[in-house]
């Protein structure tokens, strides 16, 4: 069989040939007498239109932030966000009034003609009333399905799990410390200051479990050295370093547009986890540990698993600003599945068990 294509390798086999030769050994599959009419892009459907198992879901319109069709490669807190509040915070009565509702009553006596048009919307007192971020609304009303009543996360599957542990673990102690400083009178009396006791560490995380949202977390953290600041720490050179590093310590802590994206994606970002591993999760506090007060870290939460050993352990959430998850520099891919690289594992087991062995410690891992 003799085949000739206009392309510059039409004198031999080329691509062309044999897509041709492919798609008409389809259509002689498929019975086709004819070939069918080719669609253009605007006569089918959009494939965002078709989405997976775990694609687009529905969510509340204060949640949604819509975005150009070409965003910037800087990813900051850009697009059209709903800023929709209740400004008649201290009402107690029902949103709407109920007598705004009695439509009917008011213009009863006017022709449809000179009545207004809200008089031909079908408004009435008779609709039952829903749950809503607002209070209670007409069942249908836009504020009922766009702003839903606020439901608590589903984090507990397992209805019989045990009580939860005490953080710092009940009469874990630390093994003795291989470092040995000559501290200055100003610094003895700064590390007597950080001093506590196992009563005093457990009160402190029965008492912080809101983090971010309590002052007295942010005071607790200020003068010692948490799980976020491990990496730097590992990478003083000098006493420069470490001045500079001790400043922007001490200094008030600022909250970047990531900062702020991973705070409100976190408890979604649970609740998921928790269903997918099936595992219980509760919040967690600032844990600081006795023989270690300079030290502190506050895990995204304790979690329960029935079928680990043992079954309770901590959970660390990160919620990158990616296009795709594949794009994480923290990931690798191994067998086709995806796992984390061995420093950021290090650096995740420092985070959950900063509260559990010394810093020095920690420092020798991460060099080997």
């Amino acid at each position: 069989m003799a085949c000739q294509c206009s392309c510059v390798a039409g004198l031999a086999l080329c691509n062309h040939i044999a897509a041709l030769l492919f798609q008409t050994a389809h259509y002689s599959q498929q019975g086709a007498a004819a070939v069918p009419p080719t669609h253009s892009c605007t006569g089918s459907e959009q494939q965002w239109h078709k989405p997976r198992t775990q694609g687009f879901k529905p969510g509340p319109t204060n949640e949604m932030v819509v975005l150009s069709a070409r965003p910037k490669e800087r990813r900051l807190a850009e697009g059209i966000r709903s800023n929709l509040y209740k400004a008649a915070c201290n009402l107690t009565c029902c949103l709407p009034d109920m007598s705004v509702l009695r439509v009917k009553d008011i213009y009863e006596g006017m022709s449809k003609e000179s009545a207004p048009l809200i008089a031909t919307m079908g408004i009435s007192g008779d609709v039952p009333l829903v749950d809503s971020a607002f209070g209670k609304v007409q069942e249908g009303s836009l504020l009922s399905y766009q702003l839903p009543a606020w439901s608590p996360p589903k984090t507990c599957p397992h209805s019989t799990a045990p009580p939860r542990p005490n953080l710092p673990l009940d009469g874990y102690c630390l093994g003795p410390s291989e470092c040995c400083f000559v501290l200055t009178h100003h610094q003895q009396m700064h590390m007597t200051s950080l001093a506590t006791t196992e009563v005093m560490a457990h009160e402190t995380e029965m008492g912080t479990r809101q983090q971010s949202t309590m002052r007295e977390w942010h005071l607790l953290r200020k003068p010692r050295l948490t799980s976020s600041r491990f990496r730097e720490v590992c990478h003083v050179r000098g006493q420069s370093s470490a001045a500079s590093l001790t400043v922007r310590i001490l200094k008030s802590g600022y909250q970047s547009a990531e900062m702020k994206r991973g705070l409100q994606m976190e408890p979604k970002a649970i609740e998921e986890y928790c269903c997918i591993q099936e595992v219980n999760h509760y919040p967690c506090g600032f844990i600081i540990h006795p023989d270690a007060p300079w030290l502190g870290s506050s895990p995204d939460g304790l979690v329960y698993n029935p079928k680990a050993d043992p079954v309770f352990g901590l959970v660390e959430v990160k919620c990158p600003n990616l296009r795709s998850y594949v794009d994480c520099a923290y990931l690798r891919v191994s067998g086709g599945v995806l796992q984390l690289k061995h420093g950021v594992i290090l650096l995740c087991l420092l985070k959950t068990t900063c509260s559990y062995k010394e810093y020095t410690e920690m420092r020798e891992s991460l060099k080997q």
